[in-house]
C-alpha cells in the first residue's frame, strides 16, 4: 500500500498492511530539527521558509527521506512579494530579515532548535457587541482566501499527492479563536456573562473557517486538522464544550466531509469527560494528548468507548517515553498502543504532542522502525 492509500483505510477502518505512523505537528517536526535533517546550520531554516516552492519542496523532500512519516504537512508560504524580496542573513549564528524599504535588519524569532514559534495570549478586547463584530468580522470567500499562501501546498500535492496523504490545511476552533477579539481573560467570564455575543462571535469564525476550506478544494491533499484548542476540560465545563464548541466542530466537519476531505480533531487537554460528544462530531480522526497536568487521556478506555465510531491516533509521550525514555520504554509503549489500537475502528501510531526540539533524528528514526514493526496487522 502507498502512505496515501494506508492512511485512508486506517480512517474509514479498512484492513491496513501495517497501521500508519505521523506525527500530525509534522511541519512543526521538520522546522525544529532542520539541522539534523539537512546537515545546514538551524538559521537557515529562514532560508527555507521564504523560498521559493521549487526549492522549498527539493529541501521538503531530502527531509521526507530522513524521517519518512506516514502524513505531511507543509506551511503556510510567505507572499511572492516577500519571496522574492526576502534576503536572509545570519550575524553571530542568528537569522535576520533585510528589510529593504527602511535599510535596516530585522532580528527573526527562531534561529535555533527550540519549537518554531509562540503568540502570546490576546488581551485586548476589540468587540463588544454584535455591531462590532459584524463591522469587524467580515467573511472572506473561499476564492479570495485561496492564494499565494498555499503555493508549498500546492507544490507538494503536485510533486507526490498521489503516493502521500498530505494535510491540506487546518483551523483552530470557534471558542479559542473568539480570544482574538475578546481577550483570552475576558473569553472565559463571557461564557457565563455575555453567552449570546460569544454564539454569534463563533458562528462568524465558522463560517470563515469554512470559506478557508472551501478555498483548498482546487489545490488537493486529503485531509483538514481541527484544534479544539481550550475546548478541554481542564478548560471548560462539559455543559459550556457542548455549547461553545460541539455545533461548530460539527459544522466544520460536515463541511469537509462535503468537500471530499478526511476531519481529524486534535485536542491538547483532558477529554474523558466529553467523549460520547466527541464523538458525535462524526470525524474520521482523533487525536488527543499524553496524560498529564492532573488529567489522564487513557487511550485503551478510548478504544473501548469510541474508537468503533472514529480512528483514533496513539498519544505517545513525547518527552517521557520518545525523548527520554529508555529503549525498553520505548518498543513496550509503542507495543502496547498498537495492541489497543487493534480493539478500534483504526488506529495510527503518533505522539500525543510535538516532538520535543530535543528529540534526536535517531531517534525520530527508531520510533518510525518500532511503530512500523508492531503496527504490522495481527488481528
Amino acid at each position: 500500500m502507498t502512505n496515501k492509500e494506508r492512511v485512508h483505510a486506517a480512517l474509514v477502518g479498512d484492513p491496513v498492511d501495517r497501521m500508519p505512523v505521523t506525527v500530525l505537528t509534522h511541519h512543526l517536526y521538520l522546522e525544529d530539527h532542520f539541522a539534523e535533517l539537512t546537515g545546514r546550520p538551524q538559521w537557515e531554516v529562514w532560508k527555507w521558509l521564504y523560498a521559493e516552492p521549487e526549492d522549498y519542496l527539493s529541501c521538503y523532500l531530502s527531509m521526507m527521506e530522513q524521517a519518512p512519516f506516514d502524513m505531511l504537512g507543509v506551511c503556510a508560504a510567505a507572499t511572492r512579494e516577500q519571496r522574492r524580496n526576502a534576503q536572509i542573513v545570519e550575524r553571530e549564528g542568528e537569522a535576520f530579515f533585510y528589510d529593504k524599504e527602511s535599510d535596516s535588519l530585522v532580528q527573526l524569532s527562531y534561529a535555533r532548535s527550540g519549537h518554531a514559534r509562540y503568540d502570546a495570549p490576546p488581551k485586548t478586547q476589540r468587540v463588544f457587541d454584535r455591531a462590532d463584530v459584524d463591522e469587524q468580522f467580515k467573511v472572506t470567500t473561499g476564492q479570495a482566501v485561496t492564494g499565494e499562501e498555499n503555493d508549498y501546498l500546492e507544490a507538494l500535492v503536485e510533486a507526490v499527492g498521489d503516493s502521500e496523504f498530505i494535510m491540506a490545511g487546518g483551523a483552530v476552533g470557534a471558542l479559542y479563536s473568539c480570544s482574538w477579539y475578546v481577550g483570552m481573560e475576558n473569553l472565559y467570564p463571557m461564557l457565563v456573562e455575555q453567552p449570546d455575543l460569544i454564539d454569534y462571535l463563533c458562528w462568524r469564525i465558522t463560517a470563515q473557517n469554512i470559506e478557508s476550506f472551501r478555498g483548498l478544494v482546487s489545490i488537493g491533499g486529503d485531509a483538514i486538522l481541527i484544534d479544539d484548542a481550550t475546548a478541554t476540560s481542564d478548560m471548560i465545563s462539559l455543559a459550556h464544550y457542548e455549547r461553545f464548541s460541539l455545533p461548530y466542530m460539527k459544522a466544520m466537519v460536515s463541511e469537509i466531509h462535503s468537500l471530499g476531505y478526511k476531519a481529524i480533531l486534535i485536542y491538547y487537554g483532558g477529554v474523558a469527560d466529553r467523549l460520547e460528544q466527541i464523538a458525535s462530531i462524526g470525524a474520521d480522526g482523533l487525536a488527543v494528548e499524553t496524560s498529564m497536568k492532573g488529567y489522564v487521556n487513557d487511550i485503551e478506555k478510548m478504544a473501548g468507548m469510541i474508537g468503533d465510531r472514529v480512528t483514533l491516533f496513539g498519544n505517545i509521550d513525547p518527552i517521557g517515553v520518545l525523548e527520554k525514555g529508555s529503549e525498553a520504554q520505548l518498543e513496550a509503549e509503542i507495543a502496547g498502543q498498537a495492541a489497543v489500537g487493534r480493539k478500534a475502528r483504526g488506529f495510527i501510531i503518533s505522539t500525543g504532542s510535538p516532538i520535543t526540539p530535543g528529540t534526536s533524528l535517531s531517534r525520530v528514526q527508531r520510533f518510525i522502525q518500532l511503530a512500523r514493526r508492531y503496527g504490522t496487522c495481527a488481528r
